[in-house]
């Protein structure tokens, strides 16, 4: 498919998040062109809340003075607060930094010099080799700070991604990738999201994907399950389903019933993530971004709303209720830094003789027996 480009210049480009992201470790990420010539078939940025006009996967806007925009946004003399830090995310809801374009463009690139200049982390999400062209920089930034490259998947099959992922690297292409991330010393992760219902959601097809990532001694697999939005991303979705696998179309009509998020319909994602909590256990993975990544990185309140939000997606696969996530949500709003709360801290909502327990662990070593134990599913 022929691209269409449209250059422009835009007027901000920094995203920053209230707080801290614990599935990619990080408070800024940056969208360096508004759409994708990946063009996967259940890309949520072709969504309408999303606001990328055009036919998405054909038209791609590019954001010719990102860099410049990245240099003054990153400058600490023009800030009257310093960004915190933490991971800078290169990849985006509406792109691939390495897309196509991005042999021309060279603004994924051109990020990664100007982040290098800076005491910030970098991880890159993306489904192109392309990455590899910049490996140097990626180096250069952990020398200092920290790297990690991780790829997404929605399966390990090559066959299948080609049907539903026609612009993107192969599965197997992408795997070496990671491998070669990990001979270059930097992180590399699996964000096995989203699998596919009927296609990539069974426990053979997850565990081929976790054997593939241990294989190639990954250090976390992040899993998740497809959301399906009405409007232009499920009309799209819905097609490639009819030319492929038209015998899924009313399975998948079931399971989306046009809930304003696309969520599927209650008990299908905990199905899938048991089927990823044994085959976790099973290969040893870590299943988010492990602490030895980003724990010295991040100050102490992002450090414990990390830990607690992992915290929560653990005991939900292993079953279990919690009030880590309340606990997390209130480590957030904190304006105080969280050591000078030491001997308050089971006045914060959700913090028991438990939490508090991890809380003092956290605030003492950076991470928590009970936290690392679970990570890795032993």
């Amino acid at each position: 498919m022929t691209t269409d480009v449209i250059e422009q210049e835009a007027r901000s480009l920094l995203r920053k998040q209230r707080r801290v992201d614990s599935w990619f470790i990080s408070r800024y990420g940056m969208n360096l062109y508004r759409g994708c010539a990946h063009a996967c078939a259940y890309c949520d940025g072709r969504a309408e809340r999303y606001r990328v006009e055009g036919e998405f996967g054909r038209e791609v806007a590019v954001k010719t003075n990102a860099a410049a925009l990245l240099t003054r946004e990153l400058d600490p003399a023009r800030r009257r607060k310093p960004l915190k830090r933490a991971y800078v995310f290169l990849g985006g809801g509406v792109c691939d930094a390495y897309q196509p374009l991005e042999e021309r463009y060279l603004l994924a690139r051109q990020a990664l010099e100007v982040i290098a200049r800076h005491p910030f982390p970098v991880h890159v999400l993306t489904k192109s080799t392309l990455v590899e062209r910049d490996f140097d920089l990626l180096r250069a930034v952990h020398g200092r700070q920290r790297a990690i490259v991780s790829m997404s998947f929605s399966t390990v099959d090559d066959e299948l991604a080609r049907r539903f992922e026609p612009g993107c690297a192969s599965p197997s292409e992408r795997l070496a990738t990671l491998a070669r991330a990990k001979g270059a010393g930097l992180g590399a992760g699996m964000y096995l999201l989203p699998v596919l219902p009927g296609l990539s959601d069974g426990a053979t097809h997850i565990d081929q994907a976790l054997r593939a990532a241990r294989a190639h001694e990954l250090d976390f697999v992040v899993f998740g399950g497809l959301t399906l939005k009405g409007g232009r991303q499920q009309a799209h979705y819905l097609s490639v389903l009819e030319a492929h696998q038209p015998e899924l179309r009313a399975r998948v009509d079931a399971l989306y019933p046009g809930q304003r998020w696309g969520q599927a319909r209650p008990g299908y994602y905990e199905r899938i993530e048991r089927r990823f909590e044994q085959a976790a256990g099973r290969h040893q993975l870590a299943v988010r971004v492990p602490p030895a990544l980003w724990s010295d990185l991040l100050d102490d309140n992002d450090r414990a709303v990390v830990v607690l939000e992992h915290m929560a997606y653990l005991s939900r696969l292993g079953g279990r209720s919690s009030s880590y996530q309340r606990a997390a949500d209130a480590v957030a709003e904190l304006e105080r830094p969280l050591p000078e709360l030491r001997d308050e801290l089971r006045r914060l909502p959700g913090v028991g003789p438990v939490t508090e327990r991890l809380l003092r662990e956290v605030l003492e070593s950076g991470s928590a027996e009970d936290y690392e134990r679970l990570l890795r599913r032993r």
